[in-house]
């Protein structure tokens, strides 16, 4: 039993069956001697004392489901049926509408086989149009940088504030990321099906808001800036479709957590589970900003949601290259659920994603946080599906965390994050104020110099510009701005010193909130109805499908020829100035609810 006691995935495989299947069965013979096993029956962890007449049995029934699952690991995989699609994007605005929004319809489109039905919508919906804002420069000259300080503040510290092009999206355009458009997709997309049973996809990328005291109905932004699309509206889109439409949903905007309320009637957090098969997966819980909508224009520095669950469900990242390590049970495919922790683990960012198996549970499981963390780390990770016992483990070590307690003292980590201010916001507001400072004492005295410069918009004010950045590019160079260049560098490092905080306070969250998915979702195992044991495995299901064909076997141009994890990707930190944060992150709300939710 050597291949039993060192953990291959076909290990795991019979594990999770037998723990699902056989209530009260001691587990210590196909664990090995060095594992505590929780006892369903008893209510408590068994350790090689309890020695249970079933193990002798365990051990002949579980060569032979090995040897079973050796036999059908040779089998062909079932063909992907590509699903219908619907791809909306694009800012409420220019000043918003970022290249890396563009990018994102781009690089999801590109992953789609040739024949594949789409409906894309972005922007304003013309293709000929400058809507989309970039910016290609490192290292703007002098003048042009302390103007671009005076008068727009520490963002716009590396010029004068982006360009704007045309879309770019590899596609055909639609029409615009406005409510009458998605309603009119929608439509389309309930009455164009040959087969009612073909999965529907959907791809929401850009901005989202809170929607006041109601973070269970948050909006996805609409293009025009006064109006989004909300959970609870997209609920009814949704229902809209034949009821035997399986449809999974990808939502990467901020506050997009909320989203997860679809698996209920209506988007309410009270309503019944809606009976079609639905599965979401969103970059950040319902408090939180989420990053990914830069206006630099280099793609191999995204660090998102959007670039690491695509390239894992496909094996291809948005830069060509071949991506693997994310087929976690071995079944030769990665399944919706595999990507999404592999995106846990390997996402160098703010997000915290969630997905709608997190929502169902904390809906229907009432146990308590301050119970729940008092489980051992071992019980949550002999309860985990491979996927998630992986994020597990690699969690645990990128936080440096041992021990049994582990969850509990992270658990912890988070609540005192969660209750106070953090140094960084100290530092970094200290920052901000003595540029904030020095700008307005500068800006008087440049608008009394060039008072067309008061006149946005005209042409008096382009040529006062104009003369005004000479100038400054003789002063600068003579070193008058020294104290204004020097304040907003800064400003830049303790902005980025922030983000890495946040992004280790990020990775702390993520590791709490899967240890409790994993946890809850054994108890349903063992004290819920038999009802809603039933949905959840059907949800679980949904979840592990792989809507999208593995890029290069269903018509998609070729990729770059080599294959390695995401991880090992070079990851050069984005500029100070250009956040690859959607919105602007230090400003991003702390969560205050005690719940790990």
């Amino acid at each position: 039993m050597w291949f039993v006691y060192n953990r291959t995935p076909a290990f795991w495989r019979l594990f999770d069956v037998l723990a699902q299947h056989e209530k009260g069965f001691a587990m210590h013979t196909i664990l090995g001697p060095d594992r505590e096993t929780f006892d369903s029956a008893a209510g408590s962890v068994r350790t090689p004392a309890h020695r249970s007449p079933w193990m002798a049995p365990a051990i002949a029934l579980s060569a032979l489901l090995l040897c079973v699952s050796a036999t059908h690991a040779t089998d062909p995989l079932p063909r992907v049926v590509s699903p219908r699609v619907l791809i909306v994007g694009g800012g409420p605005n220019l000043q918003n509408n970022q290249v890396a929004i563009e990018s994102n319809v781009r690089y999801v489109g590109k992953l789609l086989p040739r024949d594949t039905p789409r409906i894309t919508l972005f922007a304003d919906g013309n293709i000929n149009n400058s809507t989309v804002l970039y910016d290609d420069s490192t290292h703007a000259p002098a003048g042009d940088r302390v103007f671009g300080l005076i008068m727009h503040g520490a963002d716009a510290g590396d010029g004068t504030g982006g360009h704007y092009r045309k879309p770019k999206l590899g596609a055909k355009l639609d029409g615009a990321s406005k409510k009458p458009e998605i309603q009119k997709a929608f439509s389309q997309l309930a009455t164009d099906a040959d087969d009612p049973k073909r999965p529907v996809m959907l791809y929401f990328t850009g901005h989202g808001s809170r929607n006041g005291n109601d973070l269970e109905n948050n909006l996805y932004d609409l293009w025009g800036g006064h109006e989004g699309i909300t959970v609870r509206e997209l609920s009814r889109e949704i229902a809209r479709l034949p009821e035997d439409t399986p449809v999974s949903i990808v939502m990467v905007q901020c506050f997009s957590g909320a989203f997860g309320n679809l698996i209920f009637e209506n988007g309410d957090p009270q309503g019944e589970p809606v009976k079609r098969d639905i599965a979401g997966f969103f970059a950040t819980v319902k408090e939180r900003v989420a990053a990914g909508c830069t206006s630099a224009v280099n793609e191999e520095d995204y660090h998102d949601f959007t670039s690491y669950f695509f390239a894992a469900l496909t094996g291809l990242d948005r830069v060509g290259r071949r991506v693997s390590g994310a087929d976690y049970n071995g079944d030769g495919r990665v399944g919706m659920d595999e990507a999404y922790c592999y995106t846990l683990i390997h996402d160098d960012s703010i997000d915290v994603p969630v997905c709608t198996s997190d929502v169902f549970l904390r809906r229907f499981v009432p146990v308590k946080d301050a119970e729940l963390f008092q489980t051992p780390y071992g019980s949550a990770l002999s309860w985990a599906t491979p996927a998630q016992r992986a994020a597990l483990e690699e969690l645990s070590a990128a936080l440096n965390k041992h021990g049994d307690d582990r969850l509990n003292v992270s658990y912890e980590r988070m609540m005192r994050e969660m209750s106070g201010v953090p140094a960084w916001r100290t530092a970094m507001r200290e920052a901000g104020q003595r540029f904030e400072s020095l700008r307005r004492e500068a800006k008087r005295s440049l608008t009394g110099r060039w008072p067309d410069l008061r006149r946005p918009g005209t042409d008096d004010y382009k040529q006062a510009e104009k003369d005004a950045v000479a100038q400054l590019t003789r002063e600068a160079a003579d070193g008058k701005w020294k104290d204004l260049l020097d304040a907003s560098d800064a400003v830049d490092r303790a902005d980025l010193d922030g983000e890495a905080q946040e992004i280790a306070a990020s990775r702390n969250l993520r590791f709490v909130r899967l240890g409790k998915s994993v946890i809850i979702g054994h108890w349903l195992k063992d004290h819920g109805t038999p009802e809603l044991k039933a949905r959840f495995a059907r949800l679980a299901a949904a979840e592990a499908q792989t809507p999208i064909p593995p890029y290069g076997q269903a018509g998609q141009r070729a990729a770059t020829s080599f294959s390695r994890p995401m991880r090992a990707l070079a990851q050069p930190r984005i500029p100070a100035g250009r956040s690859n944060s959607c919105c602007t992150w230090n400003n991003s709300p702390i969560v205050r609810d005690p719940r790990a939710d």
